[in-house]
């Protein structure tokens, strides 16, 4: 019987360690999702430099070959510029959004997982005593 009593309690004990683990991660997810959210412009990575429309000129230009038949006008690139920073917006919105509702349920699972095994390592350490 105190074999069991040591095996459930082990068992118990590295739950919660890993329920903690878990929520320290999800925490710091959490934390990154709300700073990247707040200004999803500098957030990630960006092919493009979409920090002004003048830079994401300058750098298209620079793509463009010179025996190239077909080069585009300002308003084009206004429009392009103005569709890589929807694109870039949206993509990180969503992320963010993914990543905190995930989060959040690995940390209310993790909260449960350890307020339980947290209860039977202390009910069968009443036991003991």
């Amino acid at each position: 019987m105190e074999k069991k009593r040591r095996g459930l309690q082990v068992y118990a004990i590295i739950v919660s360690i890993v329920a903690i683990v878990t929520f320290i991660i999800c925490l710091s997810i959490m934390v990154a999702a709300i700073i990247n959210r707040s200004d999803p412009m500098n957030s990630g990575y960006s092919r493009d430099d979409l920090s002004s429309f003048e830079s994401y000129k300058l750098e298209k230009m620079k793509s463009i070959s010179k025996d190239q038949a077909y080069v585009p006008n300002d308003e084009e690139l206004k429009a392009m510029f103005d569709a890589a920073k929807t694109d870039k917006i949206n993509r990180v919105m969503h992320n963010t959004k993914r990543d905190m509702i995930i989060s959040s349920l690995l940390i209310v699972l993790s909260i449960v997982l350890f307020v339980i095994h947290w209860t039977i390592i202390k009910r069968y350490n009443q036991l003991e005593s």
